[in-house]
């Protein structure tokens, strides 16, 4: 009984084996047949797809020139677009103004503008002095413009403003949350800020 079933076992071994043989011969015909097709196009002067590869309508050289890289442009043509509206986009080409550092960040500002920051302990009416200037912009005697740049405060520059009124900030929502712990929280805060004029700015230091 044992001497049979090794006989067995050995019979469906061979056949396994021949079949994987006869597959292999098939899959390597198979490749040399797609080389020679392959070999037999490419001698004729087509492509898979159809088209010639080497004929009158395609050139190499076009296909070259599609991907090489034109001059560069040193002056680019200024755009029609950005002429037309030129007008309608704000600049502060032609204006004197000052970067000033006040709150939390630096501003731009001008004589007789208004603006909002955090809240300035002062009462309203009361003149206060901005003196951490780091740029000013002034128009000179020859009407154009001298731009002074601090280092990183200009000696001696300064703001002085009016004090308007007392405000808040719109309302802000807060939500407080910790996971795992079935805890979260909803606040609604409103900032207090400052509305404030700005009466000069002065680039050299004079008396108080």
């Amino acid at each position: 009984l044992k001497l049979s079933a090794l006989t067995a076992v050995v019979k469906q071994l061979e056949y396994f084996r021949a079949m994987a043989m006869q597959t292999r011969r098939a899959s390597l015909l198979v490749v040399v047949v797609a080389c020679c097709v392959a070999a037999l196009f490419t001698s004729v002067g087509l492509s898979f797809v159809g088209q010639p590869l080497h004929g009158p309508s395609v050139s190499l050289s076009v296909g070259r020139q599609a991907y090489t890289k034109g001059p560069l442009v040193t002056d680019p043509p200024e755009e029609v677009l950005s002429l037309k509206q030129r007008h309608l986009v704000p600049s502060a080409e032609h204006l004197e103004y000052a970067i000033v550092q006040f709150g939390t960040g630096q501003h731009m500002v001008m004589e007789g503008g208004m603006y909002e920051t955090r809240f300035i302990r002062a009462v309203p009416g009361a003149k206060v002095r901005l003196n951490r200037v780091l740029l000013m912009k002034t128009k000179n005697d020859e009407d154009s413009f001298d731009v002074s740049i601090g280092q990183p405060f200009i000696g001696g520059a300064y703001a002085d403003i009016t004090i308007l009124e007392h405000l808040l900030s719109e309302e802000q929502t807060m939500y407080l949350h910790k996971p795992k712990k079935h805890y979260q929280r909803r606040k609604i805060i409103q900032e207090k800020l400052t509305r404030f004029r700005i009466d000069k700015i002065v680039k050299e230091a004079d008396d108080l």
